[in-house]
């Protein structure tokens, strides 16, 4: 034990430490700061403050481990240090220790109940631990003590729009940037909810201001340049896309994202190959196959797994090039497809046999490959053509079932969809509501087919109200059923989903309606498919506009009946 003398002393060695590495650390000098910082709780074990201090210098250093040690010490020296507790929350918040990280918020809690910092804290650590009614709740109350702390403010607009609460939780980063304009982050997120709430030139903006105050910011400039893809500025998006490539060179992405744009405008030759950057995107599901990626190597006698990916329309689109597979692999070819696809692909040239999604492959497949990798595959030893239609073909006794169903309606038959899947992150574009459909309610001679699956609550209800509707999607068991439905029908007409697919590769007359900005198959600035001769297309003018796409769909018909 030091004696009085001795242990003034050594407390007067201590502070000298303490107050170098305080001034230290204004000068930037943080290495420097951290040996006087350890040197002053060498001196003074129970010195919480330095343990304090020096945890908060290391984790200006980025030494999270080391930062929470110390803030441990610090609150074991002085167990009602609040502060030293949030910091100690928030360290092990971000090693992922997140039941410590909570108890810690409230311990320091306990002991300043009024912090608003210490309750946005908390919120951060229940939001990382996916309780959200209980992040929201501390996110608000942060609000609420301390209407001027913008990461609060920007938090809760965080949880809001986890919750699909875009209007309020736009307000939240109004907030937010308003109280602290160089908050980049607000800005970036509020950008993404204002592109959920459809507003693209104000998300834009939103954008542009976050790159502006961090420059380095490269899932900023990625946004940024998805919302000028989806607002028609497309060398803008590419000029975009590039700043993020310069700052993160491997971003999946991005290099996804050109290759939509090059697809979109129909170059092909360098689209596809950009195309297969999807499989490294953190929100594209892998597949589970083991087997090595056929690189279009003959294979013969052995057995080649082609499996669907993406949706029922990609999967109707792209089993056009299971021949072309058959006659290079020269080899035996297992399809992996949804269920409700396998009785109308059971008529597929090229197809020996079948596997589940999910489940194992056949153990003698020597390689795999994914579906939509096809053209990209195939163009390096084809020139890229359209297929013959049609290359699908319903079974004849399907299409005697239905033949003898539809014989009693009589007119002009129009099978129609107006919605695809709700799991499609497009679908609040390419799908519209029934009410737009009224226009062509008094079109003479036309009887209108509701092939539509997975409707709305309702919809059909703003519907059944027409003496010329009739809904036959309950007769629908599977993708066969529709395609027998479909050659008795004079015209389909729908939205970008599996139906319009489905009416292409059976060759049917078939109408498709479009929003401002395709999905990039269906090109640019044309009214015609290269993917499906004689299908027509109907383009917006302007974004949301359905109006005038079914006022030109209207007077296509009244001219086709006429003729």
């Amino acid at each position: 034990m030091y004696g009085d003398l001795e242990f003034h002393q050594v407390l007067r060695r201590a502070e000298a430490c303490f107050h170098r590495a305080n001034q230290l650390v204004e000068l930037g000098r943080l290495e420097a700061a951290v040996a006087d910082y350890r040197q002053a709780v060498t001196l003074v074990p129970q010195w919480a403050e330095a343990h304090f201090n020096l945890g908060n210098t290391l984790i200006a250093l980025g030494q999270l481990p080391e930062a929470e040690a110390c803030y441990r010490q610090a609150t074991e020296a002085k167990p009602d240090f609040a502060v030293a507790w949030f910091n100690r929350g928030h360290a092990l918040g971000t090693l992922g220790r997140l039941e410590e990280s909570l108890n810690c918020f409230l311990r320091g809690l306990d002991v300043q109940p009024e912090d608003a910092g210490g309750f946005n804290g908390l919120g951060n650590t229940l939001l990382d631990l996916n309780r959200l009614d209980a992040a929201e709740a501390a996110y608000r109350h942060a609000v609420a003590l301390d209407p001027t702390l913008a990461e609060a403010a920007y938090n809760l607009g965080r949880v809001l729009a986890l919750r699909g609460a875009f209007p309020e939780a736009r307000t939240c980063y109004q907030t937010a940037v308003s109280l602290k304009p160089g908050f980049a982050q607000a800005h970036y997120n509020h950008g993404n909810t204002l592109v959920h709430l459809g507003l693209l030139e104000e998300a834009v903006h939103a954008y542009r201001q976050a790159v502006a105050l961090w420059p380095g910011y490269a899932e900023a400039w990625y946004n940024l340049g998805n919302t000028l893809r989806e607002s028609g500025a497309l060398d803008a998006a590419l000029a975009t896309y590039d700043q993020a490539l310069a700052l993160k060179p491997d971003f999946a992405e991005v290099h996804f994202g050109i290759g939509v744009i090059r697809l979109l405008r129909g170059d092909f030759a360098s689209g596809w190959p950009l195309y297969e950057w999807r499989w490294k995107k953190q929100d594209f599901p892998p597949h589970h196959h083991p087997q090595p990626l056929w690189q279009g190597q003959p294979l013969p006698g052995a057995t080649l797994l082609v499996h669907c990916e993406q949706g029922f329309g990609d999967a109707i689109q792209f089993v056009r090039y299971l021949p072309q597979v058959k006659a290079l692999a020269r080899s035996h070819i297992i399809l992996e497809c949804p269920q409700p696809l396998r009785r109308l692909f059971s008529t597929l040239a090229g197809v020996d046999g079948w596997a589940t999604p999910g489940g194992a492959a056949p153990p003698a497949c020597v390689a795999q490959i994914p579906l939509m990798s096809l053209p990209h595959l195939l163009g390096r030893h084809w020139t890229f053509l359209p297929v013959e239609l049609p290359y699908l073909t319903p079974a004849p006794e399907d299409v005697a079932r239905f033949g003898k169903l539809l014989a009693r309606v009589e007119g002009f038959k129009i099978g129609i969809a107006w919605r695809g899947s709700p799991d499609h992150k497009n679908d609040g574009n390419r799908s519209m509501d029934p009410e737009w459909w009224q226009t062509l309610r008094e079109i003479p001679g036309c009887r209108f087919i509701g092939i539509q699956k997975g409707a709305r609550e309702g919809d059909r209800d703003r519907l059944t109200g027409w003496d010329r509707f009739e809904d036959w999607s309950g007769l629908l068991t599977d993708f066969a059923d529709t395609a027998a439905l479909m050659v008795h029908l004079d015209l389909v007409l729908a939205v970008d989903t599996s139906v319009i697919h489905l009416a292409g590769a059976l060759g049917r007359p078939s109408w498709l309606l479009l929003p401002w900005i395709p999905d990039w198959r269906w090109l640019l600035d044309r009214s015609d498919s290269p993917w499906y001769p004689g299908m027509r297309l109907f383009r917006q003018k302007t974004r949301g506009d359905w109006g005038g796409v079914m006022e030109e769909v209207k007077k296509g018909l009244e001219s086709m009946l006429k003729k």
